[in-house]
């Protein structure tokens, strides 16, 4: 993690599935700080046994990123990924932990179709994972903006996940990571420049 800046908005990004934490490291900014989280049976972490359960893996990441998340943030996920992101948000809007600034997320279908489009390439740990995903119960829209990366086709849906606005980017899957990495990029500066304090969470 960058920690240079304790001030700037700090980006917390979820690779693909089965992707490693590496591809993402050239991500670093100096306007916004950049943490990647590598998952458990990916790159540096190859050694570790992989999560099959989403809901297990996310309330593992909830107690390992407490800390990072305790600034102001974005979740940010491509692919698998961007479930991974979600699940996260949810848990710790949930939770009363707080809220991200905003989620943003790349290549992946919403959660209610997450089990019926598993890419044909996945490893036996990410079916289990989206498969998995199916059965964690349905929450309330994320209090938070969703900003989105793909096909339209793929990505429809996800704007009944927030109540706080969807904007679709259309961007297509065989893009260089480059051109994703520029307009997830751009999507943080605008977040980071419009951000005022952190959507409030309120007690029903």
């Amino acid at each position: 993690m960058d920690r240079d800046d304790a001030e700037r908005l700090l980006f917390v990004c979820f690779p693909e599935g089965g992707e490693a934490a590496g591809r993402y490291r050239a991500w670093r900014d100096p306007r916004i700080a950049v943490h990647v989280v590598e998952l458990p049976g990916r790159g540096g972490r190859r050694e570790e046994h992989p999560y099959r359960d989403m809901w297990l893996l996310v309330e593992s990441l909830a107690a390992e990123l407490a800390g990072a998340l305790a600034r102001p943030h974005v979740l940010f996920g491509a692919g698998l990924g961007a479930l991974v992101a979600y699940r996260l948000a949810q848990r710790r809007v949930a939770a009363g932990l707080g809220v991200p600034r905003a989620l943003v997320v790349a290549h992946q279908a919403p959660p209610d179709r997450a089990a019926h489009a598993v890419p044909d390439q996945a490893e036996p740990a990410d079916v289990s994972l989206l498969v998995s995903d199916g059965h964690v119960p349905v929450a309330p829209p994320l209090p938070c903006p969703i900003r989105g990366f793909g096909e339209p086709q793929v990505m429809t849906g996800w704007g009944e996940h927030t109540s706080a606005g969807f904007v679709l980017t259309p961007a297509r899957a065989q893009d260089s990571t480059a051109l994703l990495r520029d307009a997830v990029l751009r999507a943080g500066y605008l977040i980071s420049a419009l951000a005022g304090p952190p959507p409030r969470l309120t007690e029903a």
